[in-house]
């Protein structure tokens, strides 16, 4: 029997994979998965090594050449923190003897601070969604609970308690479920849709080829309704998210229980509305004392 050639290509996937493994019994997402293979799969490409050999000065080369395709601090960062991950972990399984990844730093990134709507900007979007069954839905679901796309989506029959007024995310991001809120509006607008189906498919919110609607597609008809509104910027389903965090921050829920809604791990990225916040206090104040 002829064995099957080891190549340093070969065992460098073959420990791409086991880690990618360990990772999906950690619960993160198969989204998550892919996009971590298709980045460490180019990795050791580019390499030009087996993965175990792998200097400091081999991933610092690596990363400046990420630099140099025009990727901006915080996408240099991420893929860091993804290289630091991956090499903690052969660290860790004893492949390694020493990790390389431990003399290179995260770069410091200047996160802008959230943009969100006003409220009559909100109401504007409401406006154009009016007659919109679906659109709707949407608008009111993302607003009212703060849940990611990729979480909206995902949304099943099941996952929705229109009595208690509460929606189960069972996969956020990290893998962690949670209950999220829903406005009576949401729920209303989540009524009126679901009472029009006749299928008998499991998902809330289905495309129009009768599939479980694809996170594009809801970026589209939210793009779309900030155009009818005549916002200066394009409107996202992350926007309506900040919008959410900023409003109810204002009405003075405390940082905590936001960063529960929104599924933070941290609550630093919670952090950032508070920010946002005394930023428009001191704009505001200047404006009567200079």
């Amino acid at each position: 029997m002829t064995l099957p050639i080891s190549t340093p290509l070969t065992d460098s996937y073959k420990h791409l994979h086991n880690y990618l493994d360990s990772q999906r019994l950690r619960g993160l997402r198969m989204s998550t998965l892919v996009a971590y293979e298709m980045f460490l799969r180019r990795f050791i490409i580019e390499l030009g090594k087996p993965v175990l050999e792998a200097s400091t000065k081999d991933i610092r080369f690596f990363l400046m050449g990420e630099q140099d395709r025009g990727n901006k601090t915080a996408t240099i960062a991420s893929k860091i923190s993804k290289l630091r991950a991956f090499y903690t972990w052969l660290h860790r399984e004893r492949l390694i003897a020493e990790n390389p990844m431990e003399l290179i730093d995260l770069p410091r990134v200047v996160e802008p601070p959230p943009k969100f709507l006003s409220h009559d900007e909100i109401e504007a979007v409401r406006e154009a969604a009016a007659g919109y069954i679906r659109r709707e839905a949407m608008l009111e679901t993302l607003y009212s609970s703060g849940v990611r796309v990729s979480e909206l989506v995902g949304l099943d029959y099941r996952d929705l308690n229109f009595t208690l007024k509460q929606a189960t995310i069972r996969q956020g991001k990290g893998g962690e479920a949670r209950l999220v809120p829903l406005s009576t509006k949401a729920v209303r607008a989540l009524q009126r849709m679901l009472g029009q189906r006749e299928d008998k498919q499991p998902w809330v919110f289905r495309s129009n080829y009768d599939q479980r609607m694809g996170k594009s597609s809801v970026q589209w008809h939210i793009r779309k309704l900030g155009e009818q509104a005549g916002l200066t910027f394009q409107l996202t389903p992350h926007h309506l998210r900040h919008s959410m965090a900023t409003h109810l921050l204002s009405a003075g829920m405390p940082l905590d229980q936001i960063q529960l809604i929104l599924g933070h791990r941290s609550i630093r990225t919670t952090q950032r509305y508070a920010r946002t916040q005394l930023e428009r206090v001191e704009y505001h104040y200047r404006r009567v004392f200079p």
